[in-house]
């Protein structure tokens, strides 16, 4: 499932991101590859959401390094390439937000086959909130990088409080 989930983003950065202008994004594309790293780097005895493989069922790492340096890459090339930048507040808000229940639709069949699990004290329906905050600092950190840093830490400092993790 994850390899499927793998190649079709791919495929549909390859075929529908904005190529042309790379160089525009590769800056956020940088942001979210790090903030998956220091995911993997702070909890990784204290994971909060584990990826089972078919072929490597207890290899979470193996998996984690497809979707940060292929997935999440190619969500964040096209989520980027079609904001609505000119557009109300409003419309913009409903574009994260169809962002944000595709990716959770996206996501189900990956909980429903245990193929995701979730574990100390995360649970799925937080999941609302993560890609909520996700693509609001996806967006954030494309056009102004040092406020989503600064963001960035303050949400990284709650959720080692809220969820107890260990830091050794």
């Amino acid at each position: 499932m994850h390899l499927v989930l793998t190649l079709s983003l791919f495929g549909f950065a390859y075929w529908k991101g904005d190529w042309k202008n790379w160089k525009k994004y590769i800056l956020t594309i940088h942001y979210v590859i790090i903030c998956n790293l220091l995911y993997n780097y702070f909890c990784h005895d204290y994971l909060l959401w584990q990826h089972k493989g078919e072929i490597f069922p207890n290899k979470h790492f193996i998996i984690d390094l497809a979707y940060t340096f292929v997935n999440l890459p190619a969500v964040t090339l096209l989520f980027l390439t079609y904001y609505p930048y000119f557009k109300t507040k409003i419309k913009q808000g409903k574009y994260i937000l169809y962002w944000v229940i595709g990716s959770i639709l996206i996501e189900f069949p990956f909980v429903f086959f245990k193929r995701l699990t979730f574990k100390n004290g995360y649970e799925h329906w937080m999941d609302l909130l993560f890609y909520t905050v996700m693509y609001a600092m996806i967006r954030l950190n494309f056009t102004r990088p040092i406020r989503s840093y600064f963001f960035s830490v303050i949400i990284i400092v709650f959720m080692i409080w809220y969820f107890k993790i260990p830091l050794q």
